[in-house]
């Protein structure tokens, strides 16, 4: 039995062809000073070091294959934990599972990785009070399990309402955002580490410009140095806890820019919507 939250590897420390179709066709949730979900000037990851990491590859109904769109993240077997904006958003509302498949064990992106496997999406659940900045979460039920194997392992979930002391805050964000100011998407799999901050500090960025509540998580580096950029949407912000598993603490959900000076990320707190997780997963588990 693979357990949650360890990964076999040890740990050292939406497509550009679009843009030119329809203008910037992201997972991206922007006016003023609002950004896409967004791994700005991160380093690729060693194989197998975030095996819960999936990626969301959508068939779009009139444009066709569009191929990565968004992160996500397995928390079960059987179910990708997402941001709900990658979903419905100001482009398109698309909770349909035949749409969406699920790549599992992958490294470079569409390399077909060795190990790795695509898995249709049967059922798309996205927050029954999902609405724009606020309860950016959303569920997709795979059409079988997934083969759970050494690059393929599920993340733990928080428990609800527990503060669970972590290593140093020793967190990581994963995807295959854009690693520059190239407008592409990265190959590889990159990793970036972001600082725990607390929610006061997103406030004093954001000021009144997005509502943020008890379900959301400031994270980043206030200098800009590294962050979460577009194509990341979705994704997880993984915690080491003080034994030495990984915990899932928050979703890639929206921020300023990539890696803006002054403008921490803010992500989906999943220990928030732990109940939740499970309560949907078992309401689904035999349809």
């Amino acid at each position: 039995m693979v357990e949650c939250g360890n990964p076999a590897v040890t740990h050292r420390q939406p497509r550009g062809i679009l843009e030119t179709k329809i203008g910037a066709l992201e997972p991206k949730r922007m006016t003023t000073a609002r950004a896409t979900g967004r791994i700005f000037n991160g380093k690729p990851s060693k194989r197998g070091s975030w095996p819960w990491q999936a990626s969301l590859q959508l068939l779009h109904p009139k444009l066709g294959f569009i191929g990565h769109w968004c992160g996500g993240v397995l928390v079960d077997p059987s179910w990708v934990l997402t941001a709900a904006h990658c979903i419905h958003n100001d482009v398109f509302n698309l909770p349909i599972g035949a749409l969406w498949t699920t790549v599992l064990g992958e490294w470079e992106l569409d390399s077909g990785n060795r190990g790795s496997v695509r898995i249709p999406v049967e059922r798309v659940v996205i927050h029954e009070k999902f609405d724009n900045y606020n309860h950016d979460i959303a569920l997709m039920k795979l059409s079988r399990p997934a083969p759970l194997s050494k690059i393929i392992r599920t993340i733990c979930l928080p428990e609800p309402e527990t503060e669970k002391k972590l290593v140093d805050t020793n967190c990581f964000t994963s995807g295959w955002g854009r690693s520059g100011p190239s407008p592409s998407l990265s190959a590889a799999l990159l990793e970036a580490s972001i600082p725990l901050l607390t929610l006061e500090d997103c406030k004093k960025a954001y000021g009144n410009s997005v509502p943020l509540r008890n379900g959301h998580l400031c994270a980043g580096h206030l200098d800009g140095s590294s962050g979460s950029c577009v194509g990341d949407s979705g994704g997880p912000l993984q915690c080491k806890r003080s034994d030495g598993v990984w915990q899932l603490a928050g979703i890639t959900s929206f921020g300023s820019g990539c890696a803006r000076p002054g403008f921490p990320d803010v992500y989906t707190k999943v220990q928030h919507y732990t109940e939740w997780i499970k309560n949907t997963i078992s309401n689904y588990a035999d349809t």
